[in-house]
This record gives C-alpha cells, structure tokens and sequence, in this order.
C-alpha cells in the first residue's frame, strides 16, 4: 500500500513522533492536481494510505474523501489520524470504503480535553456504523509507559483488535535488537492487559524477531487470541521482515517509508507505477541494508540467511 502524505502540519506533539524528520522540513500542503497525479500512480495496489501531520486538518480534506469514495480503483482508504478533528469531518469520513485508523495518545501526553474529544469521536463513529472501520493503535516509545487510557477506550467501545507500534526512537543508538530487550518488558505489560480483554493485537511495522523472545515469553503469546495465522506469525517473530510501504509526497516524490526517510528520496516521474517504485526501492535500499548484521550472531541464523528476519527496522541500518 502506499501512502499519500497531505501536509506536514499536525495538531499535536507527541514526544515520540516519527514523522518529526519529515514534518519539520516539508513546507508544502498537497494540490488537487497533485493528489489526483499520486492517487492515479498509487491505483495498481488498489488501496492507499492518507498521512500527515495531521491528514484532517488539510483544508481540502473532505474534496480528497469524497473523489476517493468515487473511484472504483481503489478498494479501500486508511485514514491514520489523531482523532481529534473527526467530528469536523464525520460526514465525509462515514463511507465503507474507508478505514479510521486512531492513533491513541494519553490524556498526560496531548491533554484531557483532547483526550475526551477523541473519546466523543470514537462514539460519534460507532453510533453512524463505523464501528467494524474503526481500529485503535498504541504507540509504545517509552519503558514503563502507563496504557490506562488506552485500555480504558478499548474495554469502553470492546474493540477485538488493536494495532501496537514499538516506536523507532529518533537517536537510533544501539541497535534494533538491543532496543527491543529494553522496551520488552513494558510491551508484555501490555500484552498480558489485551489477553486479559481477550483482544487480538497486531503490529504496525518493526516487528520483533523471535530470538528476542525467551521461550517462556513465546508460550504466553501463543495464548493471545490473534485474529489470523498471518498476524501471529508476525507477532510471534517467525517472520520479522517488512516490504516497501511507499510514502508518496505533495512534490511528487516517494521515499520507502518513513523509517527510511532520510535514505533515498526519488521522484514518481521517473518510474512507471507503484509497482516500478517498489521494486526500485527493495533494489536500492532492502537488498543492501538487509545485509548489514543487527548484531554478529545474525550472520550465521538461518532466518536471516533465507530473508525470514531483517533483525529489526532496516532504518537502524
């Protein structure tokens, strides 16, 4: 899937963020005429992302929804946002084509009003059908996190999945693996909070790679009720790689992912389609950095001799 960035503009600060390196260069709100140039060089893989920012404080917001309720190529729209402005635009966002992707921050991190807000919105969606179109997702970016709030909107609305993030810090010191034995304990903090509630989890991307796991660790998330085979797959680590999830840009440009932002950075125009990009992205960055060890026990694992395990985000690469 590739993802259409609107703006670099967003309504919060999160102290994690991942998109600070983007949204602190671009300058740039999207056209029309620029969304409809990437909307038609993204339609091959029949569905797409909107980000930011902040993708619903553009002011054309709802002219994007609206051309996209109406164009049969794609399937389906991902609309990754905050949550707060959603009442401003619910109208255009009611539609079974699309899918409200709510990224939860705690009342401490953005404010209690806005924390209530997003709860009214939440409600707002689920009275007007959406429920089955709403998915919540957690960004864990620090030890010791406190998932109250976040738990307390799943049980409210008893939502059966989530989406879970370990979050790439920005001074990416250390390694993916050894980043990923220090946030292990407070992930399984929450891992047993979403057994207890029977929910499904899944990742977003930077999944973790099996060896990290102690085999006790590994019993317990086989527990967990997981929507699919391919999902606890991933979540397990038995197959902790990633492809290319093009982030396209409002100067026509198209980096792999926000991970690997500031890696290679390329224009659409030179390619033929979404298909053509990717290819030309896993060439450039995936087959390279795919090489470069996490740490020296990689080199002999067969998983990541077979391409099974990148041993982590290839950003830390």
């Amino acid at each position: 899937m590739a993802n259409i960035a609107l703006l670099n503009r967003c309504n919060l600060r999160c102290p994690y963020c991942f998109a600070d390196n983007y949204t602190a260069s671009e300058r740039e709100d999207i056209t029309l005429e620029a969304f409809n140039k990437l909307l038609d060089f993204a339609s091959a893989d029949r569905e797409v992302g909107l980000i930011g920012g902040e993708p619903l404080l553009h002011k054309s917001i709802d002219t994007f929804l609206n051309i996209l309720k109406d164009d049969i190529r794609f399937m389906r729209a991902t609309v990754f946002t905050n949550g707060i402005y959603i009442d401003k635009h619910l109208s255009s966002l009611i539609h079974p084509k699309f899918i409200i992707l709510i990224n939860i921050n705690s009342a401490k991190d953005i404010g209690k009003s806005d924390f209530e807000r997003i709860d009214r919105n939440i409600d707002l969606l689920i009275k007007n059908g959406m429920k089955r179109n709403v998915t919540l997702g957690i960004n864990v970016y620090e030890e010791n996190q406190d998932f109250t709030d976040f738990l307390y909107l799943v049980k409210k609305y008893t939502f059966n999945k989530i989406r879970v993030s370990v979050v790439i810090p920005q001074k990416k010191s250390g390694g993916g693996i050894n980043y990923f034995y220090k946030m292990k304990p407070t992930l399984f903090k929450l891992y047993r909070e979403l057994s207890d509630l029977g929910v499904s989890p899944c990742y977003d991307c930077n999944a973790i790679p099996e060896c990290v796991y102690t085999d006790e660790e590994k019993s317990f998330l086989q527990t967990l009720p997981f929507a699919n085979d391919y999902e606890r797959a991933i979540f397990m680590g038995e197959r902790s790689v990633c492809s290319p999830v093009i982030d396209l840009y409002p100067d026509l440009s198209a980096t792999r992912c926000f991970g690997c932002y500031d890696t290679l950075r390329v224009k659409i125009t030179d390619f033929k389609n979404i298909t053509d990009l990717k290819n030309h992205f896993f060439m450039e960055i995936d087959s390279r950095l795919v090489h470069n060890y996490s740490r020296p026990e990689c080199k002999d694992c067969y998983k990541y001799k077979t391409f099974a395990c990148f041993g982590g985000c290839l950003c830390y690469k």
